[in-house]
């Protein structure tokens, strides 16, 4: 447990650090061109009020789903905690990840009323909805446990 436990903090402090240097060195609005073929990689400050790839965009401080986050974060922990034992080794890293992912944007939602996304992929005018690291942790997390069951489940149908 202590590996997994280190690898999610680390990346909630991953996840926080990089927004505060975003934040301290690229002005709200600004966009840092990182790798200028076809516009592909840029470091863009934007705020994300919304849910998930900005879904629900500019919908305001939503109380309801600041709950709601919080009611699935603690659940999700409550779980893992419980059943720590019968998860395998990428189980128990994947939920880990959701759980520091859920409480990276958290803190964002708390402290500063909006997520910071950042990370601008694209090209050229065609953009992937900026995101950031805790956004990165709960996507791949979410593929490996989807992953994962898929696997099992044919497995046993074999």
């Amino acid at each position: 447990m202590k590996k997994t436990l280190i690898v999610a903090i680390s990346m909630l402090v991953l996840d926080q650090l990089t927004k505060y240097l975003v934040n301290s060195f690229v002005s709200f609005g600004d966009t840092v061109n990182v790798v200028s073929m076809y516009d592909f990689f840029s470091i863009t400050n934007i705020r994300n009020t919304g849910t998930a790839f900005g879904i629900f965009q500019g919908q305001g401080r939503n109380t309801l789903f600041f709950i709601f986050v919080s009611l699935l974060l603690s659940g999700l922990s409550l779980w893992l905690y419980k059943n720590w034992n019968k998860l395998n080794k990428l189980q128990q890293y994947s939920f880990c990840l959701i759980v520091a992912g859920g409480l990276g944007n958290l803190i964002d939602r708390l402290f500063h009323g909006a997520v910071v996304d950042f990370l601008d992929f694209g090209i050229n005018s065609l953009r992937w909805p900026a995101f950031n690291i805790a956004d990165s942790c709960i996507s791949v997390s979410v593929c490996l446990v989807l992953a994962d069951m898929l696997i099992k489940r044919n497995q046993v149908n074999n």
